[in-house]
């Protein structure tokens, strides 16, 4: 439209040119120039040809800039294409991304984006682009629990998205422990570990122990509480015990929960020489061994025990033996400040 308009308006300008000049000389010339001979032509045909030469040149600088300007608007369209996908992907967690901007105004804000992760409030709900307005959907549904069909946003399962979602599809009893347990790649190590909590209360020793890097300290009492349980119940060895316990990272603490944890079922003769056999390894479990002596009345043992280890160690318990000498019988629980 406005090349249009130029062109009219140049015509306009050439024909009242061309009459002016006319009016003024209809004499005709003839000259020659740079060894070219031009013929003999009215003096106004000579005036308006360097106008026409002007507009036709005026025409192609304007469409050599139209070009470039094309090409620059179509890299602007193409670097806000990468952008919105890019703010999609920090909405939904995608860690990996590597967009390559062209046009310098995108490219410090996609480095930017590219290495952030987006937490928009709650109140936003829309933003009138159909990508972006589809992933704040999805995040409202997952936070509400509600059943998404995800499989088209091609989410990593490490993403908190990914992760939630598969949280919320197993609390719903749509997948179950064995499911998630058998493809670990496929939901990731927090979903796994989460379903291996309810796992571990029901599934034999054997099944259990395929997944033990898995345990945590609370899916370990789970487990821990089964053994010689009439309900759901377990047998195991101290051999195969000992080596799971010691590759955890327990501190003296979990040592004790953990011997609180045996106390539910477990026979007092396994459960002692258990903890006898874990102190000859690991430093740490020595409290345990203390508190599951002290804790099975085996008074006489612990003390002899006690009284051969360093005067700054184990203080607590030697507290709590001077107070049993003084015939002050605390449960040792409550003097450890921890439930029965």
């Amino acid at each position: 439209m406005q090349l249009k308009r130029y062109t009219i308006a140049s015509l306009i300008l050439i024909i009242l040119v061309a009459a002016a000049v006319y009016s003024i000389d209809n004499e005709a010339i003839s000259f020659d120039l740079l060894g070219i001979h031009f013929p003999n032509l009215p003096v106004a045909f000579w005036v308006v040809v360097p106008l026409i030469i002007m507009y036709l040149a005026s025409l192609l600088h304007m469409g050599v800039y139209a070009l470039v300007g094309n090409f620059k608007l179509r890299r602007l369209n193409k670097d806000h294409e990468k952008m919105i996908d890019a703010l999609r992907d920090a909405l939904l967690g995608v860690r990996e991304r590597n967009y390559v901007y062209k046009s310098e105004p995108y490219k410090l804000m996609g480095k930017l984006i590219d290495h952030s992760l987006l937490i928009p409030f709650d109140t936003l709900r829309s933003i009138g682009n159909e990508k972006i307005d589809d992933v704040l959907q999805l995040m409202r549904d997952v936070k509400e629990n509600k059943k998404v069909d995800i499989k088209k946003f091609h989410l990593p399962s490490t993403t908190s998205i990914a992760i939630q979602n598969n949280l919320n599809r197993f609390e719903r009893g749509e997948i179950d422990a064995d499911s998630i347990l058998s493809r670990p790649d496929s939901y990731g190590e927090i979903v796994c570990a989460k379903a291996y909590e309810t796992y571990v209360k029901t599934a034999s020793v054997g099944s259990i122990m395929k997944f033990k890097h898995l345990f945590t300290k609370a899916s370990l009492i789970d487990f821990l509480q089964r053994i010689n349980a009439s309900e759901n119940g377990i047998q195991i060895a101290n051999e195969e015990l000992v080596p799971l316990l010691t590759s955890m990272k327990l501190d003296s603490n979990d040592w004790i929960d953990l011997s609180e944890a045996m106390a539910k079922n477990m026979l007092p003769e396994q459960r002692i020489r258990l903890f006898e056999m874990l102190s000859e390894q690991n430093d740490d479990a020595m409290e345990g061994y203390f508190y599951t002596l002290y804790d099975l009345q085996m008074i006489d043992t612990a003390n002899e025990i006690l009284n051969n280890t360093a005067n700054n160690d184990y203080l607590i318990f030697k507290a709590y033996r001077d107070l049993k000498k003084a015939n002050k019988h605390y449960d040792i629980a409550i003097f450890l400040r921890r439930s029965c």
